[in-house]
């Protein structure tokens, strides 16, 4: 809600459920499919309707997406979770204003990933990823490809990488992001950040922190740093406009920093706490 008061300039913005379609003026107004209405309140009514209507249209994608995985009573907004939760729909909401399958924020060192805007992103951490997407790298340096990867079948998965020279323990890890109970869009998305976090981390133990990009047919990324430590990466499954990216990243990062910094201490899985503000 606070990103499309943000985008808009509006004075409030409330999600509905149910009763008639506002008639005022000063509303502008979305019905998605979940069932909920979004409602952009203004001072009085904005001088091009049109273009509010499509401002809240494109980005109501990203509440269409979220809206549609609630069940039941809303989750209590406490002060832990809701920083999180906030991080994650700024994540989502520069994926689909971009195009991007993922976007994810990471530093150089830790191994917590700090926001993603998939939902079922405490699969593996950040080491994982790293060292599943340099397994990645290896094996395509032999000859595999993605489109040969059994994507739902985790226990060919783990039969099959031994022999492209990937080591056993980084092929269980791999096996955590393919399974039947997701699609195959979904494991190859994933499989895509993998090799973004393990070209980024490369690039930022070089000292490479301020901006990086790739481009390939089937798969590429931009990453921008912030804040000294931490790097935002979009990902792509093809090509992608640099300067539409960049745009949209640097829009969102006074968010993306904000929401990160009011995130509670977290627990890295070595069991040291982080604190996510740096020093100043």
């Amino acid at each position: 809600m606070e990103l499309v008061q943000k985008e808009l300039g509006a004075v409030d913005t409330r999600a509905e459920l149910g009763g008639r379609d506002p008639l005022a003026p000063e509303l502008v107004f979305i019905n998605l499919d979940a069932g909920f209405r979004i409602v952009a309140v203004f001072d009085k009514p904005p001088v091009d309707r049109a273009m509010m209507e499509q401002k809240l249209k494109r980005l109501s994608e990203t509440f269409s997406h979220t809206l549609a995985e609630l069940h039941g009573a809303f989750p209590p907004r406490t002060a832990a979770t809701l920083p999180a939760r906030r991080l994650y729909d700024a994540l989502e909401a520069l994926r689909a204003r971009t195009g991007a399958v993922s976007v994810v924020v990471i530093d150089g060192n830790s191994p917590v990933l700090w926001g993603s805007s998939d939902a079922q992103r405490d699969l593996v951490d950040v080491e994982s990823f790293a060292k599943i997407g340099a397994a990645l790298h290896r094996a395509r340096e032999r000859g595999l490809t993605l489109d040969q990867l059994p994507l739902h079948d985790a226990p060919a998965l783990i039969a099959m990488l031994p022999t492209r020279g990937v080591d056993a323990a980084v092929v269980e890890a791999l096996s955590l992001l393919v399974s039947s109970d997701h699609d195959e869009s979904t494991v190859r998305h994933r499989l895509l950040t993998a090799l973004a976090i393990a070209d980024v981390r490369k690039g930022m133990h070089r000292g490479e922190q301020a901006r990086s990009v790739h481009h390939e047919e089937q798969y590429g990324y931009i990453a921008r740093g912030f804040a000294n430590i931490y790097e935002v990466i979009a990902v792509f499954a093809g090509p992608f406009s640099e300067l539409h990216v960049e745009s949209a990243v640097l829009h969102a990062l006074p968010a993306i920093e904000e929401f990160l910094f009011a995130l509670p201490p977290v627990d890295p899985p070595r069991g040291q706490v982080i604190r996510l503000r740096p020093p100043r």
